[in-house]
């Protein structure tokens, strides 16, 4: 019986992690900002924009922001607008503000740049459990 519930305590426990992401994206995409993505990027690095009720009209929609290499034009797909900004080689770790043009209406959002990679410090080390034995 005790097996019974660690199992059950264990499947709704990833469960709840694999639900926890989407409804952050649902969240995040709900908001009246610029959506960056990924939220942290490295110099020379593309990134996507979203803006919400952004979408093509009669004036012309872009972004821009002292870390893009240059300004982009936001396309529209639905209620949003889209498009990819290049970060420029040089910029410097830090965060900057992305600002969106939609018309008359103007929003922002915020893009982070980092040098360091983010992925290493997740992975277990060592990786190789070999590693670990130590010489008889």
């Amino acid at each position: 019986m005790r097996l019974l519930s660690i199992t059950a305590l264990g499947a709704a426990l990833v469960t709840a992690g694999l639900v926890a992401p989407a409804a952050g994206e649902a969240t995040a995409s709900a908001s009246k900002h610029v959506t960056v993505a990924p939220k942290v990027a490295q110099p020379g690095q593309r990134v996507e924009l979203r803006v919400p009720g952004c979408a093509v009209g009669a004036q012309r929609h872009w972004a821009s922001s002292p870390a893009f290499a240059g300004n982009v034009t936001l396309g529209g797909m639905a209620d949003f607008g889209t498009g990819v900004a290049t970060l420029k080689k040089d910029v410097r770790p830090g965060s900057y503000t992305v600002t969106a043009h939609c018309g008359p209406r103007t929003v922002t959002g915020k893009v982070k740049v980092s040098t360091r990679r983010s992925w290493p410090t997740l992975l277990p080390t060592p990786l190789n459990p070999e590693a670990n034995r130590t010489a008889p």
